[in-house]
C-alpha cells in the first residue's frame, strides 16, 4: 500500500514539474509574443500618411540643370562714385551677358511627358536637361512660358514609355494648418543623387498677395504660404496634400539667410491647370481683362466727390466693347473687394489681373458716385492687343501704344512704341533695348508710331542715342554704352 502511494506521489511531482514547464513555456512565448507585436505595430505606425504621399509623387519629380543668358549690370571705376551714379549711372546702362548653369525641380504631369515648372528656372535656357528620379536624362524643349505667372510647360524630347505623372489636386479647397509636403531637389547635383528630397510642414495660409519689390520681373497674388522647407533648387517641384495630390508648385521663400526660414510660397494648382489648358487649346495664354482702370482711393479723393468710403479702388476708366462696360460700370464708382479680398491700391489690382483666365468671373462689390452700393459679376474676356510689327533691321517686334496698353503697362507717355520681343544678338539688343521699354525718339526722330520708328531706321541705321521709357523712367541710351 505504501508503495503504490509513493508511487502515486512521485506521479504527481513529475506531473506538476511537466505542467510548470509548460506554463513557463507558455509564459515565455507569450512574451516574445509580445516583444514582437509591438515591433510589427511600429513599423506600420513609422508608415505615415507623409510617408505614403511622398512615395505616391516622388516618381514623378525630376531635376532640371539649365545653361542660362543672363544680364548683369557693372560699374566702371569713374561711374561707381555716388555722386556720377546719381546723375549718369541710370543714362548708361552698363550690362552685360553672361551664361551660367542654374538648377531647379519639376513635377511630370502626363505620361508623354510634359512637366511643370517654374518660369524663372528656364527664362533665357539655351539647353535644357531634365533628369527623373532614378537618374535617367533627356533633352527638353519649352512649350509655353508665362512669366506673368512664373509657369513654364516643357516636354521631354523623347519621353519613356513608363513615366509615371503625378496627381492634381484641388487648391480651391485648402485648409490652413494641414500638412502640406515639399518635394524637389535642393542644391541640385551637390548631392550627387537625382533622387527628390522630401520635407513637411503645414499649409500656413492660402491666397497671400506678395509684393516683390519695383523691377522685379514676376509678381505673386494668390499663392499659398507653408512651412514646409522650399531651398535653392527646390523651385518648381510640388507641394502635396496628405492624399499625394499636387496642390502647388513650390516658387519662392522670404529668407535672411539664403536657406529656409518656415516662410515659403507656392502657386496654386488650379492656376496651374489652367495655364495648361491655354497652352494646349490655344498655344499661348492669352490675356484676360475686364476692361477698366482703377487707381487708390485717397482720403482727399474721396471728400471731393463726396464719396462714404476711405479705403478701395476708383475706377478711372472704363473701356468700350468690356466686361465693364457691358456691366454698367462707371468712372467714380468706387471698388471695395473683388471676389472677397479688399484692394486697397492700383498695384494689388494688377498683380490680381495678371492672374486672370479667360472666363474667370469676378464678384465686385462697391460704392457708387452716388453713395450707394453696388455688386456685378463680370467675367474676363480676351484683351485682343494691336497687331505686332517685326522691323528686320533691328530684330525685334513693335506694337503702337492704345490707351489699354498704356494702363496694362504703366506707361506714362501718350505716344510712342512698345517693344513686344527681341531676338537675342539682334541690333535692338545691341542697341540696349528690352522687352517692355517704350522708344520715344530714334536718334533724332521722334517715334509716336511704328511707321515712324521705320522711317526712323531707314534714315539713321546706326543712332548714336535713343530716348525711351522704361519702367516709368524716361532715360536716353548712348550707343556704345549699353553693354
Amino acid at each position: 500500500m505504501m508503495k503504490r502511494t509513493f508511487k502515486i506521489t512521485i506521479y504527481a511531482l513529475a506531473l506538476a514539474v511537466i505542467t510548470a514547464n509548460l506554463g513557463a513555456a507558455d509564459v515565455e512565448a507569450d512574451r516574445i509574443s509580445e516583444a514582437a507585436e509591438p515591433t510589427r505595430t511600429a513599423t506600420e505606425t513609422r508608415r505615415t500618411g507623409i510617408v505614403i504621399a511622398a512615395e505616391q509623387v516622388m516618381p514623378a519629380v525630376v531635376s532640371i540643370t539649365v545653361l542660362q543668358t543672363k544680364s548683369y549690370s557693372y560699374s566702371s571705376p569713374f561711374f561707381s562714385d555716388p555722386f556720377f551714379e546719381e546723375f549718369f549711372g541710370q543714362i548708361f546702362p552698363h550690362e552685360h551677358n553672361r551664361q551660367i548653369h542654374s538648377l531647379g525641380s519639376g513635377i511630370i504631369i502626363s505620361r508623354d511627358g510634359k512637366i511643370v515648372t517654374n518660369a524663372h528656372v528656364v527664362t533665357d535656357a539655351t539647353t535644357i536637361k531634365v533628369t527623373l528620379a532614378d537618374g535617367r536624362t533627356y533633352d527638353t524643349s519649352v512649350i509655353g512660358i508665362d512669366e506673368a505667372l512664373d509657369l513654364a510647360l516643357l516636354k521631354l524630347t523623347d519621353p519613356p514609355d513608363d513615366l509615371r505623372p503625378a496627381l492634381l489636386g484641388n487648391s480651391d479647397d485648402l485648409m490652413i494648418g494641414e500638412w502640406a509636403i515639399a518635394l524637389g531637389n535642393p542644391m541640385g547635383f551637390l548631392i550627387a543623387d537625382a533622387k527628390p528630397s522630401v520635407t513637411a510642414g503645414v499649409i500656413s495660409a492660402a491666397n497671400r498677395r506678395v509684393q516683390t519689390g519695383q523691377g522685379k520681373r514676376f509678381s505673386y497674388s494668390g499663392v499659398i504660404q507653408t512651412d514646409a522647407a522650399i531651398n535653392p533648387g527646390n523651385s518648381g517641384g510640388p507641394l502635396t496634400n496628405i492624399l499625394g495630390e499636387v496642390i502647388g508648385i513650390n516658387t519662392f521663400i522670404f529668407t535672411k539667410s539664403g536657406g529656409s526660414e518656415g516662410i515659403g510660397f507656392a502657386i496654386p494648382v488650379n492656376q496651374v491647370k489652367k495655364f495648361i489648358y491655354e497652352l494646349e487649346h490655344h498655344d499661348t495664354r492669352r490675356t484676360a481683362w475686364l476692361g477698366l482702370g482703377v487707381q487708390t482711393l485717397t482720403l482727399d479723393m474721396a471728400r471731393a466727390l463726396d464719396i462714404p468710403a476711405t479705403k478701395g479702388l476708383i475706377i478711372n476708366q472704363v473701356f468700350d466693347d468690356t466686361p465693364a462696360k457691358d456691366a454698367g460700370l462707371e468712372e467714380a464708382w468706387v471698388i471695395t473687394s473683388a471676389n472677397g479680398i479688399n484692394y486697397a491700391s492700383e498695384t494689388d489690382w494688377q498683380m490680381m489681373e495678371q492672374g486672370f483666365f479667360v472666363d474667370d468671373s469676378v464678384r465686385l462689390k462697391g460704392i457708387t458716385d452716388q453713395g450707394s452700393t453696388y455688386t456685378v459679376t463680370l467675367h474676363a474676356a480676351e484683351y485682343k492687343a494691336p497687331p505686332t510689327a517685326k522691323i528686320a533691321a533691328l530684330g525685334a517686334e513693335f506694337v503702337d501704344i492704345d490707351p489699354a496698353l498704356r494702363y496694362r503697362h504703366n506707361i506714362a507717355s501718350r505716344e510712342g512704341v512698345l517693344v513686344s520681343r527681341i531676338e537675342r544678338g539682334s541690333m535692338a539688343s545691341e542697341l540696349g533695348l528690352k522687352e517692355g521699354d517704350v522708344i520715344l525718339t530714334y536718334g533724332s526722330v521722334e517715334t509716336p508710331t511704328i511707321n515712324d520708328l521705320k522711317k526712323a531706321v531707314n534714315a539713321e541705321s546706326d543712332p548714336r542715342t535713343l530716348i525711351i521709357e522704361r519702367d516709368g523712367g524716361r532715360y536716353r541710351l548712348y550707343r556704345g554704352f549699353s553693354g
